[in-house]
């Protein structure tokens, strides 16, 4: 609830800010895969249930990996397609 006497006071007062914390890293959400054996209405991605040509290897996803983890990236978030569908993804 918005109270004017609060937003007065902050205005005369403010609240002194925390420490400022730098960014960790980018996050990265990577869409590993197009195939996907679901139909969601909200999703955006052009996929169906069937292989694609051109997706990356093994060894090409294990380099990118390694260099997003060298880049330090803290977060990665594999999404694509249904990125389970990937054979070697275990």
């Amino acid at each position: 609830m918005f109270r004017i006497s609060q937003y007065l006071k902050e205005i005369t007062h403010p609240t002194p800010m925390g420490r400022v914390r730098q960014p960790t890293g980018p996050v990265v959400i990577w869409n590993l895969i197009r195939r996907c054996n679901l139909t969601c209405l909200h999703c955006y991605s052009i996929s169906t249930d069937k292989d694609f040509p051109g997706e990356l290897s093994h060894a090409e996803v294990s380099t990118v990996m390694k260099d997003l983890k060298a880049y330090g990236v803290p977060v990665l978030i594999l999404s694509g397609g249904e990125p389970l569908l990937r054979p070697d993804i275990f």
